[in-house]
């Protein structure tokens, strides 16, 4: 049986949408809910007075006022919340391990040719480097 249910964030349509899916799962069994949202490090833009913490700091921000809606349209189901700054394949991992996850719920992401060629794949890393299964939500699923 599945207790504790992990769900990666970003803020994007698909990653919302995992969200959902494992917010209809943890009902359905039961499970501890805990969202990861990982900020990425910003170089930001220095010569232009964009300092990298300012933008890290929004982005922080940003992850806190989704995940607070994200709790406050599902009142019915305990749901625990992580935001860190990093790289989220390592933030992931580590949380999966360091929290006991049971289940990773990500969103899938389509890339364009070129970012397949010059971006290494978040979730094919995640497939090679976790020691506990893996829902990836297809974008097109209706979860609700």
């Amino acid at each position: 049986m599945i207790s504790k249910i992990l769900v990666a964030i970003d803020g994007s349509e698909s990653a919302l949408n995992a969200a959902n899916c494992a917010i209809k799962l943890a009902k359905q069994v039961n499970a501890t809910l805990e969202i990861i949202y990982v900020v990425r490090y910003s170089i930001g833009n220095i010569a232009a007075g964009i300092m990298p913490f300012e933008i890290e700091e929004d982005e922080k921000e940003k992850a806190i006022e989704l995940i607070d809606k994200i709790k406050k349209n599902n009142p019915k189901i305990k749901i625990s919340d992580f935001e860190t700054i990093g790289l989220p394949l390592h933030k992931i991992i580590k949380m999966t391990e360091d929290w006991d996850a049971e289940l990773l719920i990500i969103g899938h992401h389509t890339h364009s040719f070129f970012e397949k060629l010059f971006i290494s794949s978040v979730e094919y890393n995640l497939l090679d480097n976790l020691h506990i299964p893996i829902m990836i939500v297809p974008k097109k699923y209706n979860c609700q």
